[in-house]
């Protein structure tokens, strides 16, 4: 809690210092362009609590916040709670589906390189995460679009679904395939690879996993439950500290992609200087950075026990 605090009122300080006058910009937009004067700004600053201290309108913004009234939107005049409901869905959805990609991938490409006996096989994955790592995340973006939307032509190019097309489920999915794609492999791939190929190629030769072999337990049991398991700690640890920059890498994909998402918002809102839901999109990023956090803490006590405190120190399990 003390951390979503201090995170929104540095949101809302910074912004403030921004230049520019949110009631000038609303004014020029209702008077279809034409600058506004200094005494009709002042009437709108007012009118707005604009020109209260900056501690009294985080009060006033912080006691809202916390019932669920982020404000109104000086851009469209609606709700920032309505505007933060048609967009943090669409965000969720397309990071939650990200992060699967992101470890189906990386397990399945982390495992064969720690675990294959071809020199070759192992050097172009290491070879082929190294490219892939240096890659900034729009280029990859930008590199999915050209094969599978513009060359090949067997997955849209980005939106919901094509103009006039109701959003089902069965034209949504390959719609979220590229971007999911995108900010899957556009964002600490090759570190997530290089994490499950180091945490299982180091217990190989373990005591409790030559143990395993030699009570005859089949090779999946030896790999998922002494291999895998145990050596996904490392990676799985910093996939939730990751997950910040997975949703800031989404700003960038929802833009290329055109996903009506909270990232898009985000630059719109920007853009057009409304800070109001600039301070609710911050402080919602914030909270699910906090709890992707949490749940990468539990997933990590899950795979090793030996993590959990039990009064004042930890337990070892046995395997």
């Amino acid at each position: 809690m003390a951390v979503v605090v201090a995170l929104s009122a540095l949101c809302f300080a910074l912004l403030d210092l921004a230049p520019g006058s949110p009631a000038a910009d609303i004014l020029e937009a209702r008077s279809g362009g034409r600058p506004p004067s200094a005494a009709a700004v002042t009437r709108l600053e007012h009118e707005m609590g604009m020109d209260d201290p900056l501690p009294v309108r985080y009060g006033r913004w912080a006691a809202g916040a916390v019932r669920g009234d982020f404000g109104v939107s000086y851009g469209s005049g609606r709700p920032v709670s309505e505007v933060l409901g048609d967009t943090v869905p669409w965000t969720l959805l397309l990071t939650l589906v990200a992060i699967v990609f992101s470890v189906a991938g990386a397990v399945l490409i982390g495992l064969a390189a720690a675990l294959t006996r071809r020199a070759w096989l192992r050097r172009t994955i290491e070879a082929g995460m190294f490219v892939l790592g240096g890659m900034p995340g729009f280029v990859t973006s930008l590199l999915l679009l050209y094969v599978f939307a513009a060359w090949l032509q067997v997955l849209p190019s980005g939106g919901l679904s094509r103009p006039g097309e109701p959003v089902t489920l069965a034209v949504l999915l390959p719609h979220l395939v590229l971007p999911a794609l995108a900010l899957a492999f556009g964002h600490h791939f090759g570190t997530y690879v290089r994490l499950v190929e180091t945490g299982v190629g180091r217990l190989r030769s373990a005591p409790h996993v030559e143990n395993a072999r030699a009570r005859g337990l089949s090779r999946w049991t030896v790999t998922v439950r002494h291999l895998l398991r145990p050596g996904m700690v490392p990676f799985t640890a910093r996939l939730g500290v990751g997950v910040g920059g997975l949703i800031a890498g989404a700003y960038a994909t929802e833009m290329i992609f055109s996903w009506p998402g909270v990232g898009r918002q985000a630059i719109y809102a920007a853009r057009e200087q409304d800070y109001a839901v600039l301070t609710a999109v911050v402080l919602v990023t914030g909270v699910i950075v906090i709890v992707a956090n949490l749940l990468g803490d539990l997933a990590v006590a899950w795979l090793d026990p030996r993590v959990r405190l039990s009064g004042g120190g930890t337990h070892d399990v046995g395997d």
